[in-house]
């Protein structure tokens, strides 16, 4: 199984990676102004906003952020065999955040680009409902699916699957539940409407999840943590 352990270790800091990636391209896509994440319609009025880099901002994020936990999301629950019995109820949890958050990116990724691209060439009406139409993807996506739904699920998710790693490893399980805590944060600031709280609190897992991704995963290569795993 050392195989599968290390096939698993792989993706996951594959994950990481393009993680970081999607996080780059999304900030360079509107020329790194970053009030785009608090009102999205000022990508009318940023000037060398790239929309290829947008779209593959999206795409990689369905991958990095997303997807390609699969394989670790499924490891950590044959590790919990036998050490909890709401280990189908974490694994739910995690399964949701990943499904509802790639489909989320999904759907950016197929209608960012094209409302920006029919914005140049339309009339300052049709401008007005463009900009109302993506101003809506992103409420729909990012506040409720990412920094709601997604927000919770990824929560308790990574905070009940850090306890039981903590137990025998006490780095990793810590860094696991600071990062669990991050989006449990960002999911109670923005149901409370605290915006700068679940700002920072969403930046922070956005740097911090890919690294966990990064570091757990060369981790699970090394056989340094879960030793006793399938």
């Amino acid at each position: 199984m050392l195989k599968h352990r290390n096939l698993v270790g792989w993706i996951t800091l594959l994950s990481g990676v393009i993680g970081l990636v999607s996080y780059i391209l999304v900030a360079g896509a509107i020329n790194f102004n970053f009030e785009f994440f608090s009102d999205p319609s000022v990508i009318f009025t940023t000037e060398g906003v790239s929309r290829t880099m947008l779209k593959w901002s999206m795409i990689t994020d369905v991958f990095g952020y997303y997807l390609l936990l699969l394989p670790v999301l499924f490891f950590i629950h044959e590790w919990l065999k036998g050490k909890s019995e709401w280990r189908n109820i974490f694994t739910f949890c995690g399964t949701s955040y990943i499904f509802a958050g790639a489909l989320g990116a999904s759907i950016l990724a197929a209608a960012w680009p094209v409302l920006f691209d029919r914005f140049s060439g339309a009339t300052p009406e049709q401008q007005e409902i463009i900009k109302h139409s993506f101003e809506n993807l992103a409420l729909i996506v990012v506040n409720g699916i990412w920094n709601l739904f997604d927000a919770l699920m990824f929560g308790v998710w990574f905070i009940a699957i850090g306890i039981f790693i903590k137990s025998k490893h006490q780095v990793w399980g810590w860094f696991t539940i600071i990062v669990g805590l991050l989006s449990a944060i960002d999911f109670v600031a923005n149901a409370l409407e605290i915006n700068l709280v679940a700002e920072i609190a969403l930046n922070l897992y956005l740097l911090l999840a890919p690294i966990w991704a990064i570091g757990f995963g060369l981790a699970l290569k090394q056989n340094k943590v879960m030793q006793n795993s399938i």
